[in-house]
């Protein structure tokens, strides 16, 4: 196909690969005797303690291990970075025949096979791989988690876990110090008063894992990254918030409400194993082994990944813990970069109606892989640290509060029967737009094959069986630049109808209108808007939902088209539950931490997602790819110049 690149399918040892993983996790599916004894192992294992059983455990473990042990010789380059093979590229000292890394490949080679001066390649789907391992190692730690020297460590682990957390909670200097930006962790006092803990994080067991390869950057710096030490960012935040102790614990201890309220930063979050003896939905000494997944709000930036226990435990009337720490010390796992040291917190209910958490967040993380861009930020432990998670619960309550209040609405504000239902879309897109905005496994990001594209990523959605999405294929593509302005000025330009054609460049030459509003926290930025834009002739061009927010951490600016009629049945009570969106927005972080002369610049992650009828599920036309990238450095230097503009100076 001239111009493009149409998918022809994998190479015989990927196929390899993956059908060796298919095997494992659907063996519980097969007929036969011993696979009907596997599935029942697996299903009953938390409940059987026969000896039979853990012999049976032991066999299969056996097995697992010896998967484990014969992967690395099976990975393989997932069809390039663009769906195109690079064959017979040879480095010193290494075969040709070796396996291949699958990170980009060096720009020089990419010009060198694409000639990329003029030419535009496409964007080819890789092996679903990655996700086929998470589950395999998903599977592995339940059982595992079966034996019972296994559940007494865990719990060993968690208990000591909680007596940390309170600690750290609760002492002052010497063991945290006052910072412009912050509390900063004293690392020689933490290792005074918790020796046992670094004693016992740092005993190695003799379960392996299998590998995690939900990241193609992660497996093809794994090398480099082991060789590297460990980064540790600790950090501490109190917030006062009209809740009820219990009700943060519930969130915190369900998983779909835990990844729900927290979809910014949790892009998965699945339960392994269920320790606990209470009843359900009992907390006071709830116990989980869980599988999570934490993200930044840009691609660019890698996921982490770890298996963790999470312990909650009312400590007196009216206080409350709940503690994360993980289980690498148990289950070790090379390829995982990321250690959560005890992090949590401390809720207490105080006589004003409302609670106190104290929320603490430790941990030990590798940075190869973090864009010089983010370095400052992420160093900083800001990007991932306590004050982003409860900027994230002060949002909620403030939204909740907001949705629940009676009080007589504003001029232009939207009023029943749509309010809700206003406010569940915006809610849905801001959930989708975070989910596309993230570097999870389930996101197969590509650079884009253009000159001046080093940041550039994009990936195809195919929603044909995606309820609430265009049956049809869409684009996503994202980038983050640095804009020299502070984020809320940046985030006041964003989200400024009347500013909006200065960087939108679908609104050119046409008037924006906020047609209707529902405020939804306390910062008059804060708010759901619906915005008409019209031409010249007074024609309606396109109506757009947004939602925008800031908190003390990070800005965001949502948005996404909607058809006139849909909002009008939205606004008379209909249902949008099926109602397709396709988001695109911001994502506005500072650059680093305060300094005493204030911060100089913001972090700006935009993504754009677009319907495209002439893309296919592995193939994105030559124009099509030149179109987004047009688009996307566009309004990235929309935003840099207006910057400069004497009329939008703000604060």
């Amino acid at each position: 196909m001239e111009g493009g690149f149409e998918h022809e399918g994998k190479n015989n040892r990927d196929n390899d690969l993956n059908m060796t993983i298919r095997e494992i996790l659907e063996m519980t599916e097969k007929s036969s005797d011993d696979d009907d004894d596997l599935n029942m192992t697996i299903n009953e294992i938390l409940e059987m303690n026969s000896s039979l059983r853990y012999e049976e455990i032991d066999r299969e473990l056996k097995q697992m291990k010896n998967f484990v042990e014969d992967v690395p010789r099976k990975m393989v380059e997932p069809e390039g970075d663009l769906g195109f093979q690079i064959d017979n590229i040879s480095e010193s000292g290494r075969d040709e025949e070796t396996v291949m890394s699958s990170s980009p490949p060096p720009a020089s080679q990419i010009a060198q096979f694409l000639k990329l001066s003029t030419e535009v390649e496409d964007f080819g789907l890789v092996s679903g791989a990655g996700m086929e391992f998470d589950r395999a190692s998903d599977l592995l730690v339940s059982i595992s988690v079966g034996t019972e020297e296994t559940k007494q460590k865990i719990a060993d682990l968690s208990f000591a876990a909680l007596k940390e957390l309170q600690t750290m909670a609760k002492e002052k200097h010497p063991l945290w110090q006052e910072y412009v930006d912050g509390e900063i962790l004293s690392h020689l006092e933490y290792t005074k008063q918790f020796w046992q803990m670094e004693k016992v994080m740092g005993k190695t067991k003799e379960i392996p894992l299998l590998p995690n390869l939900s990241s193609s950057r992660c497996i093809s710096v794994s090398h480099q990254e082991s060789l590297a030490p460990l980064r540790s960012e600790a950090s501490r935040h109190t917030e006062f918030l009209p809740v009820i102790p219990v009700h943060i614990v519930e969130l915190l201890m369900d998983m779909n409400q835990y990844s729900t309220v927290f979809s910014n930063i949790v892009s998965r979050a699945v339960v392994v194993a269920n320790l606990s003896t209470e009843a359900p939905r009992n907390y006071d000494g709830a116990l989980q082994v869980i599988a999570v997944e934490f993200n930044a709000p840009s691609p660019l930036l890698p996921t982490r990944e770890c298996h963790l226990a999470r312990h909650s435990k009312q400590l007196a009337s009216g206080i409350w813990g709940v503690v994360d720490v993980s289980l690498e010390s148990l289950f070790p796992n090379p390829l995982i970069r990321y250690r959560r040291r005890p992090s949590g917190c401390l809720i207490q209910q105080l006589p004003n109606g409302v609670a106190k958490v104290v929320w603490v967040e430790h941990s030990e993380a590798g940075d190869v892989l973090v864009p010089e861009i983010f370095r400052p930020l992420v160093a900083s432990g800001h990007a991932y640290g306590a004050k982003h998670w409860l900027g994230t619960l002060v949002r909620q309550c403030e939204r909740l509060g907001h949705i629940i209040s009676r009080s007589d609405p504003k001029p232009g504000e939207i009023v029943s029967p749509g309010r809700e239902n206003v406010l569940r879309l915006a809610e849905r897109m801001m959930r989708k737009f975070w989910a596309n905005l993230s570097d999870s496994a389930e996101n197969i990001w590509r650079p884009v094959p253009l000159k001046g594209a080093e940041n550039v990523l994009a990936m195809i959605i195919n929603a044909e069986d995606e309820e609430g999405q265009p049956p049809v294929t869409s684009i996503v593509i994202a980038t983050t630049v640095w804009v020299p302005a502070s984020p809320r000025r940046v985030f006041d330009f964003l989200n400024n109808e009347g500013t909006r054609n200065q960087w939108d460049i679908l609104t050119y030459g046409h008037h924006v209108r906020e047609t209707g509003h529902i405020d939804n926290g306390c910062d008059h930025g804060n708010r759901v808007s619906i915005l008409e834009v019209k031409s010249t002739e007074d024609q309606i061009v396109v109506i757009l939902l947004q939602e925008s927010y800031t908190t003390f951490t990070g800005s965001y600016v949502t948005f996404a088209p909607v058809e006139a009629s849909t909002l009008d049945m939205i606004l008379n009570g209909g249902s949008p539950e099926n109602v397709p969106i396709l988001p695109s927005g911001f994502s506005i972080l500072p650059d680093g931490p305060k300094r005493n002369g204030g911060r100089t610049g913001s972090l700006v992650t935009m993504a754009f997602q677009i319907l495209d009828t002439a893309s296919s599920a592995t193939f994105i036309p030559p124009d099509s790819v030149a179109t987004i990238f047009k688009l996307v450095t566009e309004t990235a230097e929309c935003i840099k110049a207006a910057m400069f503009n004497p009329l939008n100076l703000g604060t």
